[in-house]
């Protein structure tokens, strides 16, 4: 008679504890949507070219790779120092000039990417029997701040100028806030044993196709921060109202965390695999396409949920199929090279082209290539499952 109070009782006592950590996730997520949020605001504030934008969003993201080499040692207080360089590199945003702007959303790069690593370790080591809907669950939370970036942001900061510091200056304050409750409750979990660590290394040089996963890695956090950081400066030059420069990487992130939602279901999960890495990838790209090839609202809008609700899954999935051979912090170092480097190419590509366009072929074609790794990777394992 009393034993079905108890797993609630677990269940409530475990949301509790984890509810802090998933706040602070959310908030990262909102934070790396904010410099593809904020492109147009500068653009026009600092008479920024286009590779000067592509470096901006390539710093951030050379931060955020910084920090997951940095996450080490203690977790707790590797999130402690995450969080006090996010909250100060915020603070400094509102303030910064076009020459030390670099340096502050290096900062606030640097940050979030010490947190974001050092809280996925943390509950990684944490909660290891349910490892991938831990992951799921964090991206999941991390799209969701996401969303909300580009309307807050582009709303607010067109409408007034002190809107958009005002917004800064908060997340700083709360980054700073919770760095603080890190320090004081929060605890370390033990690390894997040396023979766990050495056991993971030998799955991973025999693993199939591992040179395959951290292609896809590379491209697919790249895609996303390409695409996530250029739709708004996209869809303000190609014309159209402040509703489609507002809607597009709104679009993108409600794709996202749409299919995040579809695909935290464990039946969906076990079934959408193979599903995955085949046509989700394929449609990542003909998405990216139709995004080069029409320029008209409907169709950017369109295409824009297509990009977020195909890449939505795919991160998720090969954070799971890595850490399967490897618990330490390469694939977050891997993903975040793709992150930085997409996103300055795309800046680059436009600059010398003296088109967004042609910039935006440079995720286009990374998806391209994604959709034929995914291909080669199933075919490999599943079409030799099948001979057998």
């Amino acid at each position: 008679m009393n034993s079905s109070p108890e797993p609630k009782l677990l269940s409530w006592l475990s949301i509790r504890k984890r509810l802090p950590l998933y706040l602070a996730f959310a908030a990262t997520g909102f934070s790396c949507a904010l410099p593809g949020a904020l492109m147009p605001w500068l653009l026009a504030r600092w008479s920024l070219q286009d590779s000067q934008v592509g470096l901006l969003l390539g710093l951030f993201f050379v931060g955020g790779t910084s920090g997951a080499l940095l996450s080490r040692g203690s977790l707790r207080w590797s999130i402690f120092r995450g969080t006090l360089c996010t909250s100060i590199g915020a603070a400094l945003l509102p303030f910064a000039s076009g020459r030390t702007a670099n340096g502050a959303i290096l900062l606030f790069g640097l940050g979030l990417g010490i947190t974001m690593t050092s809280i996925s370790l943390l509950q990684a080591r944490r909660w290891t029997e349910t490892l991938p809907a831990e992951m799921t669950r964090l991206n999941l939370l991390w799209a969701i701040g996401a969303c909300t970036a580009p309307w807050i942001i582009l709303h607010e900061g067109i409408r007034n100028t002190a809107n958009a510091k005002n917004v800064l200056l908060l997340l700083a304050a709360a980054f700073a806030a919770f760095g603080v409750w890190v320090a004081a409750f929060e605890r370390d979990e033990p690390r894997p044993t040396p023979s766990q660590a050495a056991a993971g290394s030998l799955k991973l040089a025999g693993f199939a196709a591992p040179l395959s996963l951290l292609v896809l890695v590379l491209c697919a956090t790249g895609v996303e921060a390409s695409s996530a950081g250029w739709l708004a400066t996209y869809s303000q030059r190609s014309g159209d109202s402040l509703r489609v420069t507002i809607g597009a990487p709104t679009c993108f992130w409600i794709g996202l965390l749409t299919s995040r939602l579809v695909h935290s279901s464990a039946a969906i999960g076990r079934a959408t695999k193979r599903f995955l890495l085949t046509w989700n990838l394929l449609a990542m790209a003909t998405a990216l396409a139709a995004l080069i090839l029409f320029r008209n609202g409907p169709v950017l809008l369109s295409a824009a949920f297509a990009i977020g609700f195909a890449a939505g899954p795919i991160y998720p999935l090969l954070l799971a199929l890595v850490f399967e051979h490897d618990s330490g912090n390469t694939v977050y170092v891997i993903g975040g090279i793709g992150s930085a480097l997409l996103p300055l190419l795309t800046g680059a590509v436009s600059s010398r082209t003296g088109s967004l366009r042609l910039g935006i072929a440079v995720p286009c074609v990374a998806a391209v290539i994604m959709a034929t790794t995914g291909w080669s990777i199933v075919q490999r394992t599943y079409g030799a499952t099948q001979r057998d």
